[in-house]
């Protein structure tokens, strides 16, 4: 499988932690932090597929381009 061209983000201000995003991502890309109950994505493991994004019910998951985030910019 390939990686798209973009990463997911969660914006810690908008993340409720539900962790349903979490639950769906077949990467293992989500992490759940206990200590301030956010959610986190690892942008080294995330595939930039969106499956996150379409399921936080709080908008708080976005895509960003892939070459934008140096960590994962050269991870194909």
């Amino acid at each position: 499988m390939f990686r798209a061209e973009y990463v997911g983000a969660v914006d810690p201000d908008a993340c409720t932690g539900c962790r349903q995003c979490m639950r769906l991502c077949q990467f293992g890309a989500i992490t759940y932090s206990a200590a301030n109950h956010k959610a986190d994505i690892d942008p080294r493991r995330c595939y930039g597929c969106g499956i996150c994004r379409a399921v936080c019910p709080g908008n708080a998951i976005g895509l960003h381009p892939r070459a934008s985030v140096p960590i994962a910019a050269k991870l194909w």
